[in-house]
């Protein structure tokens, strides 16, 4: 299946939609450019509960899709994530702690809803109307600029994308570890070794998104240079034990100004290998995307060209969002040799007086599938690339469309409405079914202190 858009919204904060990882566009917020080492965060730590933090963010979740014109299902949901942060501890090296509670109460949905209700561990539990648990809980410790953490976390790197497209989103339980040091370049690295999916109360371990597999421990390290407003280059590398070693490349960069025109450029990649036990074949695989995106005033046109080059379909980190193509829309548009484009619009309406207001459209086609080697190759993953009867090949193509709406200012500042449409339609022996796709998202952030 494909991964969900979302990734937000996924929330990712705390509710973005799939295009906004992909698009060609540079950070939110520029670097500081001043020469200096930056100043660090922990000589300016006051107390680990002085500098403390609870916020509460409460969800709407609502959605409605069929598959084939045949199968349907629904699910509306209300969500809570009630989240507590200490500061950190005096001296060389603070100490500190986050703890969370999760919750989510049904008001509609159950059997065949899947993940968008409750998933016990045993595969059954839609039919339960309310839980709790707690979503994310980790000890650190902050030295200067550098970060270290244990526990349940949402990571944030090309590889763990937040997936959060339901009404709670995944966290993975591990190590990870931030650092600033270097001013314009951020360094990441962490180790998993299993997650609390969307749906679910009780960690599972960790499997491949398309395969299936099961990965006893993944580990990625890379980082994130920052030139001005301009320049973003990213270089990340990972091991899932047993099944593959992961490299992301990206760079982007824009020139000109958006009251007139501002092009931004932008190259994803990754390559996948097979290691130790190959417990997913011998992959050898390719992917990357290419991506033009031009701005003027209120208005963004962005187009992308993906390419899979290799026998295996690109395939990423269960439940996680970790595909930055550009073209991992609603669907990935990535079974082996695959070729796609896409094609997208957005407008930022607080240029035309609703400040908070903007609109996303886009469209994409795919074509080029081949999955006779892997199909007729005799190996255990044989079946991942045939449907009905046949090797993978054929076309696909979706449009979609995200109004949104964030309150600028006030009490209810930054509470947020956004509504999906996603339509897709994959031909009878393309991996992705035809299927339509309406969501509604409402977040409400309140901070408690």
């Amino acid at each position: 299946m494909a991964a969900g858009f979302a990734h937000a919204q996924e929330a990712q904060q705390p509710d973005n939609d799939t295009l906004s990882r992909h698009t060609a566009t540079g950070p939110d917020s520029p670097p500081n450019t001043e020469a200096d080492a930056p100043v660090s965060n922990q000589a300016k730590s006051k107390s680990f509960i002085e500098d403390s933090h609870l916020n509460l963010l409460l969800r709407s979740f609502a959605e409605h899709d069929t598959f084939n014109t045949v199968r349907e299902r629904d699910a509306w949901m209300l969500g809570a994530q009630a989240v507590f942060e200490s500061g950190y501890t005096k001296g060389l090296i603070g100490l500190g702690g986050d703890v969370s509670l999760f919750g989510a109460l049904k008001l509609n949905g159950g059997r065949g809803a899947g993940n968008q209700v409750h998933v016990a561990s045993h595969g059954g539990g839609s039919n339960q109307l309310a839980w709790a648990y707690p979503g994310v809980w980790d000890v650190k410790a902050c030295a200067s600029n550098t970060i270290l953490k244990y526990g349940q976390q949402l990571f944030n790197d090309p590889f763990l994308s937040p997936h959060d497209n339901r009404a709670l989103p995944l966290t993975y339980r591990g190590f990870s570890l931030i650092s600033d040091e270097i001013r314009n370049l951020t360094l990441k690295a962490g180790t998993v070794d299993a997650v609390l999916a969307r749906g679910m109360t009780t960690l599972t371990g960790l499997t491949t998104e398309y395969a299936g597999t099961h990965v006893s421990r993944f580990t990625y390290f890379g980082g994130d240079w920052m030139r001005g407003e301009d320049t973003v280059v990213s270089l990340y590398g990972s091991i899932a034990n047993d099944v593959w070693q992961q490299y992301y490349f990206s760079a982007t960069q824009s020139i000109g100004d958006p009251k007139l025109i501002r092009w931004t450029g932008a190259l994803n990649y990754y390559y996948t290998g097979a290691i130790g036990d190959k417990r997913q074949g011998s992959i050898s695989n390719n992917a990357y995307s290419l991506a033009l995106a031009g701005t003027h005033g209120a208005h963004t046109v962005q187009f992308a060209f993906q390419q899979i080059v290799g026998d295996q379909m690109f395939d990423y980190m269960g439940q996680s969002a970790g595909n930055y193509l550009s073209n991992s829309l609603d669907v990935d548009y990535n079974q082996p040799h695959e070729k796609s484009v896409s094609l997208s619009y957005s407008l930022n309406i607080k240029d035309y007086g609703v400040p908070g207001m903007k609109v996303t459209m886009w469209g994409a086609y795919g074509w080029g599938a081949d999955g006779s080697a892997m199909a007729n190759g005799g190996s255990a993953q044989a079946a991942n690339y045939i449907v009905n009867g046949e090797p993978v090949h054929g076309t696909h193509y979706e449009f979609g469309i995200i109004p949104g709406y964030t309150v600028p200012d006030g009490k209810f500042k930054n509470t947020s409405i956004k509504f999906y449409y996603m339509y897709h339609h994959g031909s009878r022996y393309h991996s992705d079914t035809t299927s339509n796709v309406y969501r509604l998202m409402v977040n409400v952030p309140v901070n408690v202190f």
